[in-house]
C-alpha cells in the first residue's frame, strides 16, 4: 500500500512527533496542579515554554528519523533505542540534582545533548529565570543538527525504507 500510494514518508514520523506533542501538553496539565498544590509559584517565564518544546520537537523528530531508517534495515533497533534511552535518562540530571555529581565530571554534561534540553526546561518550569545563552545555544545547536542530520539519512533511503515495510 505504502508503495502505490504515494505518500510522503517522513508523515509517519510527523504524526508520533503530533502524539507525543499532545502527550506532553497534557501531561503539563497535573504538572502545574502539582506545583500549585505544593507550593511552588507559577512565575512569567513559564511563557518561555513554547522554545523548549519546539527544541524537543526538532531534536526528537531528527532522532525519529534517524531510527526509522536504520530500523527498516536491522528489526531489533527498536528495543535497543528503549534499553539506550533509559540508560540516557540516567545519565541526564532528570530525576536527580546535577549537584549530586562530582566537580570533575560535571563537564560531561556539556557533551549530553538530552542535558541541555532539560536545563531549557527546568530554568524557567523551577527557578523562575531563563536557561543562560550558553546553554539555550547548545540545546539549539544539537536540536538543529539533530533534526539535519534525521532529515538527510531517511530523504537518502526513504524509498528503500518504504519498499522494506
Amino acid at each position: 500500500m505504502i508503495r502505490r500510494i504515494y505518500i510522503p514518508r517522513a508523515i509517519f514520523a510527523f504524526t508520533a512527533l503530533g502524539t507525543g506533542l499532545i502527550n506532553l501538553l497534557l501531561s503539563l496539565i497535573p504538572l502545574f496542579l502539582i506545583m500549585l498544590i505544593t507550593g511552588v509559584p507559577l512565575r512569567p517565564t513559564i511563557l518561555i515554554l513554547p522554545i523548549p518544546i519546539i527544541l524537543t520537537a526538532m531534536f526528537a523528530l531528527g532522532v525519529a528519523l534517524y531510527l526509522s531508517r536504520v530500523a527498516a534495515f536491522f528489526a531489533d533497533v527498536l528495543e535497543m533505542y528503549q534499553i539506550f534511552l533509559a540508560a540516557w535518562m540516567y545519565l541526564t540530571p532528570i530525576i536527580y540534582p546535577k549537584d549530586i555529581i562530582p566537580g570533575r565530571l560535571r563537564w560531561l554534561f556539556n557533551l549530553n545533548p538530552m542535558y541541555h534540553l532539560m536545563e531549557v526546561y527546568r530554568a524557567p518550569l523551577y527557578v523562575g529565570w531563563l536557561a543562560g545563552p550558553k546553554t539555550t545555544l547548545a540545546a539549539a545547536v544539537a536540536a538543529i543538527l539533530t533534526l539535519v542530520f534525521g532529515w538527510w539519512s531517511f530523504s537518502r533511503k526513504a524509498d528503500e525504507i518504504a519498499y522494506r515495510i
